[in-house]
């Protein structure tokens, strides 16, 4: 019998995350979901920790760090290019971490938006693509080479945090996770582990829209022009500088700024019949980071799990363990 490997991927707007599990031992990745199609056989700067060089059917492209903000996909469709090529890296790059056999069989959950997972076409495309439909996956990642076959790829929606993970905690309590991304926040109630269909909400509520309104209160302010590199910069840092300048305000501008967005967060949950009555809170994704201090002060009881960036990856993980135990 061959071994199995069950991988787990979340692939999103700002970052592909992804976890792996192999006799007993689990891996994990993330890298910017960045895209820039360079000369193939002619790009020639080293490869940077984080960044991926992958030839893919006869295409040459960079994956991460190495490429500007300004190459994120802000799309809401899943079913592309640059998603399909950061699932395979993140595949390629998981066998390379758990050394399996070259026929390993491999078993995968990836996530779907929740308004693409209710569509069944939507659903089949993008099943159909991340399958390469029903053929072998051949790659080159900064040069070495890999080949395998993905099927029965199993889908889960976004925003499911960590509940299927460790069901004994949530399988007697009434829940309403928030899953804040880059591009979009999503909302979903669930009552045990059942989730309610008609709570099941996606916001274009994610943390770019806050790098967009301060790229804009900084070229009014400062008069100086801001990049989205520059803006993501700026948010990870706390404040914005200009020829090694800080200027102090914008430290304050910033804690604003986040304040009014996750205010702007849960007025939408209101908008939509979500009333936090009854319910546990659970903040999960990348912006539940962005917004903790917030999170905390405006909902002292809410629960922002250990590591929220791979929640929704520990729960696909979990529905594999048990489709293929």
């Amino acid at each position: 019998m061959k071994d199995q490997i069950l991988i787990a991927i979340d692939s999103g707007k700002s970052n592909t995350k992804a976890i792996a599990s192999y006799k007993g031992n689990k891996y994990s990745i993330k890298f910017r979901t960045k895209m820039l199609q360079v000369e193939k056989n002619r790009f020639g700067a080293e490869i940077q920790p984080g960044s991926y060089l992958v030839d893919f059917n006869d295409r040459a492209i960079l994956l991460g760090d190495m490429v500007d903000e300004a190459n994120s996909d802000y799309s809401l469709s899943k079913t592309s290019l640059i998603h399909q090529i950061s699932i395979y890296t993140a595949i390629s790059q998981l066998l390379k971490k758990a050394n399996t056999p070259s026929d390993v069989v491999i078993r995968l959950a990836l996530n779907l938006p929740i308004t693409s997972f209710k569509d069944q076409l939507q659903k089949e495309k993008f099943k159909q693509l991340m399958e390469n439909n029903n053929q072998t996956v051949y790659l080159l990642v900064n040069g070495q080479a890999y080949s395998f076959f993905v099927e029965d790829v199993t889908l889960a929606f976004e925003g499911m945090g960590e509940v299927y993970a460790k069901p004994e905690k949530y399988k007697h309590n009434n829940s309403i996770i928030i899953d804040i991304g880059s591009l979009n926040c999503t909302y979903c109630q669930f009552i045990g582990l059942q989730p309610q269909i008609d709570s099941m909400i996606v916001s274009d509520y994610g943390i770019n829209r806050i790098k967009g309104v301060l790229r804009n209160i900084i070229n009014e302010r400062y008069g100086v022009s801001v990049s989205s590199r520059d803006a993501e910069l700026a948010l990870r840092s706390g404040y914005f500088s200009n020829g090694g300048h800080i200027f102090e305000d914008s430290k304050v501008i910033i804690e604003e700024l986040k304040l009014e967005h996750l205010k702007l967060i849960i007025n939408n949950a209101l908008s939509r019949g979500i009333t936090f009555n009854m319910s546990d809170t659970i903040f999960v994704g990348g912006g539940s980071l962005t917004l903790r201090r917030y999170i905390k002060q405006e909902f002292p009881h809410a629960i922002i799990p250990d590591n929220p960036v791979y929640s929704n990856c520990y729960s696909f993980l979990k529905i594999l363990e048990i489709k293929y135990a």
